[in-house]
């Protein structure tokens, strides 16, 4: 990974945008003083590639209010493409990541394409796969950061090969040995179904024998069956010809009935109608013997009508009339109405009007209780201006004592100098001029002094004592201002109440006067005029007119009714006349239809009886077969079951065939099985040693166990040069188990550190001398990971590695970077140290400022 340009806001001390371009060097300082965010721009390169730094969440945004969100863009080159990654973490807010890489494609070149994943956890995967490294990785091979710069040589041993192994690309094997394992457990799964197979199959040979002797068995029975099917269907069509026979005798039967059914109809039918002739007959005979009393109660019924109508022409006279009556009285019916209306209106009027003399004296007593009340808040409001004078004159003599009793202090430390002056002169004399006194003089001037210093004591303790009792004097004025601080509110809503209630007066008065001056007597006369009926005078006089014609026409309604009544019950008379006419015209045709219906009515009771014994005599001969008669539904249920089960048997006898030929099959199936069975388990013991040989003790093993000699190798020239030869470093891979009684070592990967004193421990090395150990390491890790496949280290930062070297140890570091500095695309150290920063060929000078970190290239 090669730093290509690196922007951040927000991010740690760097509150403002920061740009640092690293392409115009490959070797460079970092330099300025502590605190002044030298490492807070390697934090933010891990944190861009990572969401990894030496803090973390929220603690990583500038501090400052204006600032919401820490923001880092680092563009770097690996592997002959740049990319763009863009992380931002808002203050209160869920954190962001964004992947780019600069397209090569033709036509689109300078374009960033996103790779961004779902998720800010899959993006920061996928960075991991493009670098081919995690953080630790990282931070471990080529990042010395502050603090961290023993990460590996403090680690223990699992952890260093867990390192080794991610810079050697070993994962890899661990992924080999998870599919191998996959691959295994999925071969094993087959086995164990195919084992199932084969167990099913070879309990299906195994029932060889007995399908067989099944099959013989109900091929024998199907034999027998077929036979009795045949004899069944012999015998089923005999039944079947006798039943025809017996159809076609029984059809004869019904054909007899049938006609003995028609003779019965007609014969109803005729009675019928004789019974309905005879009873015509007796209604005309009883008819004909009123015919006297029939044809007078016409002729009665003949006058009754001529009276009627003679009675209609008056009643159309009188009903002229009476439509006559309608105007008149509908004209005194609607001015009737209209008075009533404007009664009743003037009636409710009346209402308010005395509903409103009664709120009058309610409303006087109101205005009277508001005027006292509008007096009270007036008199508050004189109290509220006195309070505000007050309150300024308090305030102005609270300014005034503050200023001016130092003024008086000072005035009375002078005057009390000058008495000191007079009273402890030899030779008095004025304190102020200079020339002599008198003692008279000197003692009038003395009293004189006391006097103003007593003026000026009792002013300033009086201005002492106001500006002690100014709070509470204060608060005591704000609390009376505060409870009047709504009496304007009040007179307002007092004063408007005032005038409601005025209006309200003015109105009711004004109201009472019209309705005395004009309502109240218009009520009177519509009162009188309805009680005399005095209204409608010329509708009243047409309306008697009209009365006296009706009453000269001698009109009756009841006589009319009377009449009416009996014209209607006389139409009956009408009908029993046109009744005994027809009674006389048809009696003799019905004599004579009647006894043709008698003779008639013999005539069929002989055929009917025929008819009869011919029907009984069939039935009695069918009757006699039937009871011979085989029962035709009985046998052929029976050749149908015999021919279910015979088809039940043959579908068994093809399932028992089905059963016995398919052993052959079953047979080379097995044999197809058992061969794939053996090439999985040949499958499932290679896959086996392929996962031992992708374990940890196996390849990756070795791979470091090959590894070790050339890190070992590297960091010993290095710590050579850094030591003057004094120091050496090896790895341990075997030692000796706590427990004396195992035969066996250990594995471990243990750190070995010797010098002219000898072997000791990484702990027992002072500062300076652990840190040239660390540096020899981490460079050597890094130029093995340059040479090897997988990831490249490209770059390499040291951070505060020289403050624990003395002068001679800081230039051996600095040979050493120079001597590794062709297998690194950049190198950065980062330092505090003056006399370090012209040693370098570029410095990157980090300053603090009121706005946050700045960065310049020098």
């Amino acid at each position: 990974m090669i730093p290509v340009k690196l922007k951040l806001q927000g991010f740690l001390s760097y509150r403002e945008p920061v740009t640092l371009d690293f392409t115009g060097f490959n070797l460079a300082c970092i330099s300025g003083h502590n605190g002044a965010g030298k490492s807070a721009l390697l934090d933010a390169v891990t944190w861009a590639l990572f969401g990894q730094a030496r803090r973390r969440d929220e603690s990583l945004i500038n501090n400052h209010p204006s600032v919401k969100a820490a923001e880092v863009t680092l563009d770097f080159d690996y592997e002959n493409n740049r990319y763009r990654v863009q992380r931002s973490n808002p203050r209160g807010k869920t954190s962001s990541v964004e992947l780019f890489i600069l397209s090569q494609v033709p036509g689109e070149e300078g374009r960033w394409k996103p790779l961004t994943e779902r998720t800010i956890r899959e993006t920061d995967q996928k960075i991991e796969r493009i670098l081919k490294m995690d953080y630790d990785t990282f931070t471990n091979a080529s990042f010395f950061l502050q603090g961290k710069a023993d990460q590996f040589a403090t680690a223990r041993p699992s952890e260093r090969k867990a390192i080794l192994g991610k810079i050697l690309g070993l994962e890899i094997w661990e992924t080999y040995r998870e599919k191998a394992g996959e691959q295994r457990r999925q071969k094993e799964k087959e086995v164990r179904e195919l084992d199932g197979r084969l167990r099913e199959i070879q309990s299906e040979l195994d029932e060889g024998p007995q399908r067989e002797a099944h099959l013989r068995e109900l091929e024998s029975k199907l034999d027998e069956l077929a036979g009795q099917r045949e004899e069944r269907a012999g015998f089923l069509d005999q039944v079947r010809s006798y039943h025809t026979a017996l159809e076609e005798q029984r059809k004869m039967l019904g054909t007899l009935k049938s006609h003995m059914e028609t003779t019965l109809r007609n014969r109803e039918r005729v009675e019928a109608t004789l019974s309905a002739r005879r009873e015509e007959k007796t209604a005309y005979d009883k008819i004909l013997a009123d015919a006297e009393v029939i044809e007078k109660a016409y002729q009665d019924w003949q006058e009754a009508r001529k009276a009627l109508e003679a009675m209609e022409e008056v009643a159309t006279q009188f009903r002229k009339h009476e439509a006559l009556r309608h105007e008149p009285l509908r004209l005194i019916q609607v001015e009737e109405a209209q008075l009533q209306q404007e009664k009743q209106n003037l009636t409710a009027q009346k209402a308010q009007i005395e509903v409103a003399q009664a709120q009058n004296d309610v409303l006087k007593a109101e205005l009277e209780a508001l005027n006292e009340k509008i007096e009270g808040l007036e008199g508050k409001l004189d109290l509220r201006e006195q309070l505000e004078s007050d309150l300024q004159k308090l305030q102005a003599d609270q300014a005034e004592a503050k200023a001016e009793n130092p003024r008086l202090k000072a005035e009375m430390d002078t005057l009390r100098a000058r008495l000191d002056q007079l009273e402890a002169a030899d030779e008095p004399q004025c304190p102020v001029c200079g020339q002599p006194l008198s003692e008279a003089d000197r003692e009038a001037l003395i009293a004189n002094y006391y006097k103003e210093g007593e003026d000026r004591r009792d002013r300033y303790y009086a201005n002492r004592d106001l500006l002690n009792n100014f709070e509470g004097s204060l608060r005591q004025l704000g609390r009376q201002l505060a409870d009047l601080k709504g009496v304007d509110a009040a007179l307002r809503e007092a004063h408007q109440a005032v005038d409601r209630i005025e209006n309200k007066l003015a109105t009711i008065k004004e109201g009472q006067q019209e309705w005395e001056k004009t309502d109240a007597p218009r009520l009177a006369e519509i009162e009188r005029l309805l009680v005399n009926d005095d209204f409608a005078l010329e509708a009243r006089a047409q309306l008697k007119q009209i009365e006296n014609e009706l009453e000269e026409l001698g009109y009756d309604v009841e006589a009319h009714k009377h009449l009416r009544l009996v014209e209607q019950t006389g139409t009956e008379a009408g009908e029993n006349l046109r009744a005994l006419e027809q009674a006389r015209a048809a009696l003799g045709p019905i004599e004579r239809e009647i006894t043709g219906l008698e003779e008639q009515l013999g005539e069929l009771e002989e055929t009917l009886s025929d008819q009869q014994a011919a029907h009984d005599e069939e039935a009695a001969r069918i009757a006699a077969l039937e009871a011979e008669m085989p029962d035709l539904a009985q046998a052929e249920a029976e050749l149908h079951n015999i021919k279910e089960l015979e088809n039940r048997l043959r579908m068994d006898v093809g399932a028992a065939k089905q059963k016995v030929a398919v052993l052959e099959t079953l047979q080379r199936r097995k044999a197809g099985l058992l061969e794939a069975r053996e090439a999985l388990t040949q499958r499932i013991a290679d896959l086996g040693q392929l996962e031992r040989a992708f374990g940890k003790d196996g390849i990756p093993a070795l791979l470091i166990e090959q590894a070790l000699p050339e890190i070992e190798e590297t960091t010993n020239t290095l710590l050579s040069r850094l030591s003057n030869g004094r120091m050496s470093f090896n790895f341990m891979t075997q030692r000796e188990y706590k427990d004396t009684s195992r035969e066996d070592l250990k594995e471990t990967l243990d750190i070995v550190i010797r010098d002219s004193v000898g072997e000791r421990d990484y702990e027992m090395f002072s500062g300076g001398e652990a840190f040239r150990v660390n540096f020899s390491i981490r460079l050597a890790l890094s130029k093995v990971l340059a040479q090897r496949a997988g990831a490249r280290l490209q770059t390499l930062v040291i951070d505060e590695g020289f403050g624990s070297q003395d002068a001679q140890g800081r230039q051996r570091l600095v040979e050493a970077i120079n001597l590794v500095r062709d297998d690194f695309e950049k190198i950065l150290v980062i330092t505090h140290l003056e006399e370090l920063k012209d040693v370098f060929p570029t410095r990157i000078e980090v300053e603090k400022t009121t706005q946050g970190s700045q960065v310049q290239v020098i």
